[in-house]
């Protein structure tokens, strides 16, 4: 909230104990913040991100926290001069955003199929990403295979392991995949095995993608000058907010590295942030487009986030260009916490 009666409203990405989250932004964040221009959005970003780096505290709840307050500040910097966010970062590269399908559901093989083609027929998404990392291997290959084949010549298909495998067992993965046509394999390894990743994109023509768990500038710096990873997938909503993610996705440019925007579980606001960087940086790919029912989606907006045939609209209102329902909103606020 702002002396001149101008709300901002952000997301901090945070499904497990977001109350962790609310206390960095009340005990920690907030005295940074009041009584300071709230235009200042760079000035702002390094006054909260240096409370706590010398105390070791730059990733996680932290950067998550951060991340809400930045897109916060970034929508009243866009409805007080009356423009979108994306025109605020230097314009449109592009005013449609591409998507792809995450998460097909389903108990067995054919039910899996059976969705993935609908979300590629009846909604016109060119990409699906489905997930692996719970089977045993070779029954994760036959699922994979019945998804491409269904897939071929239709829709790219995107694999998530979730950080699964050994680098060696990621390698034999990858190599079948890539014979199925698979386009990227995500988060195969844990996420700190640095060297791990490296012998996989050496080792595979297919591209890597990870990047979800990284939280700062200075993460994704050493992925990419690593070479370890082919698309990085900032997550807008813990990785900093706008601003930094503005950095991140330009030093990957400076690696000729596309950037797609990870969401998985968020609301709306998570959703537009993402899209006004996707529009506004010239190696942006792809935007995750969660496919499940969510209790904190549309819903919540006087007008909702529009995704036809495989691609977002861009919110063109000021700021981040949607607005809250706040009775919807109530019914989901937990008070007390």
């Amino acid at each position: 909230f702002t002396d001149a009666g101008i709300t901002g409203i952000g997301e901090s990405h945070a499904p497990l104990a977001p109350q962790v989250s609310k206390s960095v932004v009340k005990h920690v964040l907030a005295p940074a913040l009041i009584g300071q221009d709230p235009l200042a959005v760079d000035v702002l970003w390094e006054r909260m991100y240096s409370t706590m780096r010398l105390r070791g505290h730059s990733t996680g709840f932290m950067t998550e926290a951060i991340s809400g307050i930045d897109i916060a500040l970034w929508d009243i910097f866009g409805k007080s001069v009356g423009l979108p966010i994306y025109k605020l970062l230097g314009g449109s590269f592009r005013d449609r955003i591409p998507a792809y399908a995450s998460g097909v559901p389903g108990a067995t093989t054919e039910e899996q199929v059976a969705h993935a083609l609908q979300y590629v027929d009846e909604r016109g998404f060119t990409a699906v990403k489905m997930s692996i990392g719970r089977k045993h291997l070779e029954a994760e290959i036959e699922d994979v295979a019945a998804l491409s084949e269904a897939l071929s010549g239709k829709a790219h298909l995107l694999v998530d392991a979730h950080g699964a495998y050994d680098a060696y067992t990621a390698i034999q993965l990858g190599r079948k995949m890539e014979a199925l046509g698979v386009y990227w394999l995500e988060d195969p390894l844990p996420p700190e095995d640095h060297s791990g990743y490296k012998m996989l994109s050496d080792a595979l023509d297919m591209a890597i993608a990870a990047g979800e768990t990284e939280c700062n500038r200075y993460q994704f710096r050493d992925r990419l000058a690593e070479r370890a990873i082919d698309i990085i997938l900032p997550d807008i909503c813990r990785a900093g907010g706008i601003s930094e993610c503005l950095k991140i996705a330009l030093l990957a440019d400076c690696y000729n590295t596309p950037w797609a925007a990870h969401v998985s579980m968020g609301s709306p606001i998570h959703i537009a942030a993402a899209l006004h960087l996707a529009a506004a940086t010239p190696n942006f790919l792809i935007c995750e487009c969660p496919t499940y029912q969510n209790p904190i989606g549309n819903n919540l907006l006087k007008a909702p986030l529009v995704c036809e045939k495989g691609f977002f609209k861009l919110p063109e209102g000021p700021g981040l260009g949607i607005e809250l329902d706040r009775e919807a909103l109530a019914r989901v606020v937990v008070e007390g916490t």
